[in-house]
């Protein structure tokens, strides 16, 4: 898997642009089934978004990431969101297939914080798609982790 971390976001957390706190900015995610970005995107963007079409139960633009919170280790610090699921509780079942995501900050210009690759296609057919968030218990494993050496 080759997620990326856009040039621009480094840029953006030392000038305040991206706030992690709880209460802080708004963050949603896109799922994607091509990769639409490089290290030089710096925006969301519909290119190769999945498609709402056909009962997909897919909006354009995704879903907004929900109780963000940042942990501190002694040399790390994590980002975490609660998983995220498409699907008959929340939006009717989904039917449709992703292999990339983008995490983007809705509060400053839709600013992408990262593209994660599945590594491979996922799909739900009539059930739920979930994106499961790995625990920022062991911060080597968190969605987003700084590290100091």
């Amino acid at each position: 898997m080759a997620n990326i971390v856009p040039f621009a976001f480094k840029g953006e957390l030392m000038s305040g642009t991206h706030n992690f706190s709880a209460g802080g900015n708004t963050f949603f995610l896109a799922l994607y089934t091509a990769n639409p970005f490089t290290t030089a995107s710096t925006a969301y963007v519909t290119t190769s978004e999945v498609s709402g079409a056909g009962g997909s139960n897919y909006t354009a633009g995704g879903k907004q990431l929900q109780n963000q919170a940042v942990g501190a280790a002694t040399a790390t610090t994590t980002v975490d969101f609660d998983n995220l699921t498409w699907g008959a509780a929340t939006t009717g079942a989904a039917t449709f297939g992703a292999a990339f995501a983008a995490i983007y900050n809705s509060t400053n210009a839709d600013k992408i914080v990262v593209v994660l690759d599945f590594g491979g296609t996922k799909t739900a057919t009539n059930g739920d798609f979930t994106i499961a968030f790995p625990s920022i218990a062991v911060p080597a494993n968190a969605i987003l982790s700084l590290t100091s050496s």
